[in-house]
């Protein structure tokens, strides 16, 4: 029993680090949109034009489309693609579609003069990505421990039931023996 407790202590504990790291990883990446949400930059699209900010829809249609006809340097399609998908002002966001934009930004073309923000958004989102599964993990163990507990409750107010029982037997017992004594 002492054993199960300190389970779910130590993942209590686990949880609360892991919210508390991602709690900072939310701020630092809302503390540096802050300064982009003062002065919406433009998306500069691969065609020359400049698609502004919270029209995702069209800045990712449009990079697309530019990607695929060849239209302006695939390099700056690939980054916009990826800044578009994740940004966090996007109701829509794609992490894998971003995820997949700089792995292929950086693969296919390592020398663009994006490509080491591309690093650095493949960082966070890969940082991201392993809060949420880490967050995942320690929601279904915490479920795995209430489920115990749960059990462990159930079979505690059984074994009550039983004592109880076997106080009343041992009552009547003790009743039944008396009696016998007096006769």
């Amino acid at each position: 029993m002492k054993a199960r407790s300190n389970f779910a202590a130590i993942n209590v504990r686990k949880l609360r680090s892991l919210l508390a790291a991602a709690a900072l990883i939310l701020c630092a990446f809302i503390a540096g949109c802050a300064t982009l949400e003062q002065q919406p930059p433009t998306i500069d699209s691969p065609t020359g034009n400049s698609i502004l900010p919270g029209n995702f829809d069209q800045a990712l249609k449009e990079n697309q489309r530019a990607l695929a006809e060849g239209k302006g340097p695939p390099d700056v399609a690939l980054y916009n693609i990826g800044v578009v998908s994740a940004h966090s002002a996007n109701p829509k966001k794609d992490y894998p579609r971003a995820l997949l934009a700089f792995r292929t930004l950086l693969k296919d073309h390592p020398s663009s003069a994006r490509a080491e923000q591309a690093k650095i958004w493949l960082q966070a989102l890969e940082q991201i990505q392993k809060n949420a599964e880490e967050i995942q993990k320690l929601a279904d163990e915490k479920r795995a421990v209430a489920r115990e507990r749960d059990l462990v409750s159930q079979e505690r107010s059984k074994l009550n039931y039983a004592i109880e029982k076997s106080r009343q037997l041992d009552a009547e017992i003790e009743k039944r023996r008396r009696k016998s004594l007096n006769r």
